[in-house]
């Protein structure tokens, strides 16, 4: 890993700048390399370099654009995550529905029911001890 020297917002900005990018609204973008940083940004503006051993950028790359790529990126997670989100519920509440019948309501703890039981069995004391730490509390 390589020993690349700290540098300041105002320095970032000043390389990018050095490098080729282009700002169309230059004061925001101290706000956005506080808050996402330098690093993460870096990711979204890869394939708009010119020369990646020099990195400067090709004509016309404006670090609004890289703001722009972020955020869809951001978007497009949470959409997804969202989706995730309710497939695992829909596939948790079939997996339950389907054991609880054919097993009975304390389906979890069976285990031959799981194909490691050792964790099956650990994972239950797990749940047992906290549930019976918040029944305390309460």
């Amino acid at each position: 890993m390589s020993s690349k020297p700290a540098r300041t917002i105002a320095d970032q900005i000043t390389l990018l700048k050095e490098r080729g990018m282009q700002f169309r609204n230059e004061p925001d973008a101290p706000h956005f390399l506080q808050n996402i940083s330098y690093y993460r940004l870096k990711g979204y503006w890869w394939d708009m370099q010119a020369d990646r051993e020099t990195h400067t950028f090709l004509h016309n790359t404006f670090f609004e654009d890289i703001i722009d790529r972020y955020n869809f990126d951001r978007h497009l997670r949470l959409i997804l995550f969202d989706a995730i989100e309710r497939i695992e519920i829909a596939l948790r509440a079939q997996m339950i529905y389907h054991l609880s019948h054919h097993h009975g309501p304390l389906w979890y703890e069976n285990a031959t029911l799981f194909s490691n039981s050792n964790y099956q069995k650990k994972l239950l004391r797990r749940v047992t001890l906290k549930y019976r730490q918040e029944t305390q509390r309460n």
